[in-house]
């Protein structure tokens, strides 16, 4: 991640203008979520909506109130949020965070964090992104699976992920653990560099991949996959690379342009991946919504016909740029998955807890899954009270937890956010038509594989009073009034 972002980011929050208002793209999204379906009819049923709050001022966090809100048959009238499950959009594979090698030391043997995390009683996560070697925040430092001091090891003779057991960086054994508490996990692979031997520069540190090891890398990436599947951890999906237009020479990046991603997809992973007995998936990009270097990286790549073969899915991180930018992609490539796969909270003298919510709902949940996100992916799973282990990246990164060398831990705003999603929606629930009052009262609706509803909503306006409004299904409807910058789950059947 850049650190220039932060810097960005943090600025604009502190002058109140950011949201999740887009560019000249406009705010229409590309498929139509305002529900102008006929809707389908229900029962009004009294006491069956769950409440669940988190206030601005982090007083409350993630609380479900004592009474439940019962429904009338009576019209609305008044600001109302109608739902529509006609109208189903995408299916949700998951919510979760990334289990860096800095994580994994500080939550190896922490059964309390990680039921806090996984847990049925906890946030109840459900998707995961590990890095394919080391990141930017690592314990052990900058490695690959196949570090050689020879010239070049094209066949791959010593490929190993026994680095991955290490007491200091324990990936493997604590993905197995949070597969023992949730053994629906799902998993996202993205690598930060190919092995040093593979770049022009010879260093973990920037530089590009030689065109001569395109072969060796891809059957370097399907080994990764193939050894975390013979340890249990199978790999749903899978980058090509982490932040593909950004290098530093602090840490662990690699170059990629996007022809050069699309050839490398179509002509060398792509076929190599399918000619294996895994089910992955490619994902491709993986970077911000938006970077002046190549702005149509992810147009490119699925315009190109040959990686079109293997891929039609796009990641995306918050770094840069507005959620809108999704929305070019989308009007080109309707059919495209979309993914979010990384963005870390920042701890500073100007964060506040209401100033996460903001930045976190609108441009990350609301803005993403209004457009078709099918995972939102925070950052680090852990960090320590100083911010790391770093291994040459952000110096106040915030972790979903802080965890300290006693194993106690905090959970922090990212948690609280993530938990409104992950603790209620379920893996394979699709997000269902619902408007959404833009700067005032932002939503998104899901239905769950048992049929139960879940509405997110987030109190987006400047207004100091509570925000009343109305929620209506087929007839039926409940009242609420949102405070200002808070967030309110509801469940009902």
């Amino acid at each position: 991640m850049k650190r220039s972002t932060w810097i960005f980011k943090y600025a604009i929050i502190a002058l109140g203008i950011l949201s999740c208002s887009d560019s000249s793209d406009g705010e229409e999204t590309p498929v139509d979520m305002g529900g102008n379906e006929e809707e389908m009819e229900v029962q009004p049923e009294e006491g069956t909506v769950r409440v669940i709050l988190t206030t601005a001022d982090g007083n409350t966090r993630l609380r479900e109130l004592d009474n439940k809100l019962p429904f009338t048959n009576t019209p609305a009238s008044g600001a109302t949020i109608t739902l529509n499950e006609a109208v189903t959009l995408q299916t949700i594979e998951g919510f979760g965070g990334a289990l860096t090698g800095s994580a994994a030391a500080l939550l190896q043997n922490n059964t309390q964090a990680l039921n806090a995390l996984f847990g049925a009683e906890g946030a109840r996560l459900s998707y995961t992104r590990l890095t394919v070697g080391a990141s930017d925040f690592n314990k052990n430092g900058s490695y690959t699976y196949n570090d050689i001091v020879e010239a070049e090891d094209i066949n791959l003779e010593n490929f190993s992920i026994s680095e991955d057991f290490t007491s200091n960086n324990p990936v493997v054994p604590v993905a197995k653990s949070i597969i023992t508490i949730n053994p629906n996990m799902g998993f996202l692979a993205s690598p930060w560099t190919a092995p040093a031997w593979m770049k022009g520069n010879r260093s973990f540190n920037g530089g590009s991949l030689l065109p001569r090891y395109y072969s060796s890398y891809a059957n370097y990436l399907v080994k990764y996959l193939e050894a975390y599947n013979a340890e249990g951890v199978g790999i749903n999906t899978i980058t090509v690379q982490n932040e593909p237009l950004f290098e530093t020479n602090a840490y662990p990046t690699m170059k990629m342009s996007a022809l050069e991603q699309a050839a490398f997809i179509g002509m060398h992973f792509g076929p190599a991946l399918e000619a294996t007995n895994l089910s992955t998936e490619i994902i491709g990009y993986d970077h911000n919504f938006r970077e002046a270097e190549d702005p149509d990286f992810p147009i490119t790549l699925l315009s190109n016909t040959e990686a079109a073969k293997y891929t039609n899915a796009i990641a995306y991180h918050a770094y840069a740029g507005v959620p809108g930018e999704i929305n070019r992609v989308k009007t080109q490539f309707p059919n495209a998955d979309i993914y979010f796969t990384e963005q870390s909270g920042i701890q500073n003298g100007g964060t506040t807890f209401g100033g996460e919510i903001d930045f976190f709902m609108k441009t990350i949940f609301m803005g993403t899954l209004r457009r078709g996100a099918k995972t939102i992916l925070l950052w680090n799973l852990a960090l320590d009270a100083n911010g790391g282990p770093t291994n040459g990246g952000c110096q106040d990164c915030r972790g979903i937890l802080t965890v300290s060398s006693n194993g106690s831990f905090v959970k922090n705003v990212d948690y609280y956010i993530l938990a409104h999603f992950s603790k209620y929606v379920d893996k394979g629930a699709t997000v269902i038509a619902s408007n959404n009052l833009q700067g005032s009262l932002e939503n998104v609706a899901f239905k769950n594989p048992d049929g139960s509803k879940v509405l997110v909503v987030y109190n987006a306006s400047n207004a100091a009073a509570p925000q009343n409004f109305n929620v209506s299904l087929g007839g039926a409807r409940f009242s609420y009034a949102l405070p200002k910058g808070a967030v309110v789950t509801f469940k009902w059947d």
